[in-house]
């Protein structure tokens, strides 16, 4: 389980610096998938990147089963961000590298070196995504939404406990955006990964999510329910991004 708990993120030393995040606190259970949704600048990237911690909180805590991580340094640094795969949206695979390659880097980065297990797991995740015959291909012979699966298969190379989605699916046509987010669904009923979905798409969250953050100016503002939220939005920021604000009132 993750708690997050009055969580803070500013830039700058002064007191009245702008904050990225402004005293967050909510708990994401384990086996959920939760959409995190905002408009532009509402500090949903920023929230990502503390959970991975590719960004240090101002204050507060993020307590992953119970320990808090904002804390942590060197291997044990380490050992937590291979708990926490991320899929970006613009794939982040390396073009010199061949599809199955890029699915072994993860093993590479850990331990310095591919073994024949190693390269077994990463053809195996290929053929869960449904590309094995791609293996010897390279991302730039892929469409987006093929490259996106595999960004997600490499993900998977190391067994994480929780897959981050940073608008994974905001570069892709739609044909290509309900392929993924059925991948994602079916990786967290099969497997129990928690799934953290990042976007300012209503209809991804509609389709994958069970529940919903709404995030406006670096705060909570509403959460619950994805029909809850879906059927009696609350706040602002959820009416506008359902597109239920009267602009002519």
């Amino acid at each position: 389980m993750i708690q997050i708990k009055n969580l803070s993120k500013s830039y700058g030393p002064r007191p009245d610096a702008p904050h990225a995040l402004d005293d967050v606190s909510l708990d994401i259970a384990d086996g959920d998938i939760v959409g995190i949704i905002g408009m532009s600048g509402a500090g949903k990237s920023t929230l990502v990147r503390c959970l991975n911690l590719l960004e240090r909180p101002t204050s507060g805590q993020i307590l992953v089963d119970g320990q808090d991580v904002i804390g942590l340094t060197g291997a044990e640094l380490r050992r937590y961000r291979r708990r926490v795969a991320m899929i970006f949206q613009n794939f982040g695979l390396l073009a010199q590298k061949t599809v199955l390659a890029n699915v072994c880097f993860p093993f590479l980065a850990a331990t310095g070196r591919v073994t024949a297990e190693n390269r077994a797991r990463a053809l195996a995740l290929l053929d869960l995504v449904g590309l094995a015959d791609r293996a010897d291909s390279y991302p730039s012979q892929l469409s987006g939404g093929q490259q996106q699966r595999v960004a997600i298969a490499r993900a998977l190379a190391c067994d994480p406990e929780y897959i981050l989605c940073d608008e994974a699916t905001s570069a892709l046509d739609p044909a290509s955006t309900n392929t993924v987010l059925k991948l994602l669904r079916q990786i967290n009923r099969e497997t129990g990964v928690t799934v953290i979905v990042i976007t300012h798409s209503m209809g991804v969250v509609e389709k994958i999510c069970r529940n919903v953050v709404v995030l406006e100016h670096g705060r909570v503002v509403e959460r619950g329910s994805v029909a809850d939220v879906f059927a009696d939005p609350q706040s602002h920021a959820a009416k506008v991004l359902l597109e239920r604000v009267d602009w002519d009132a």
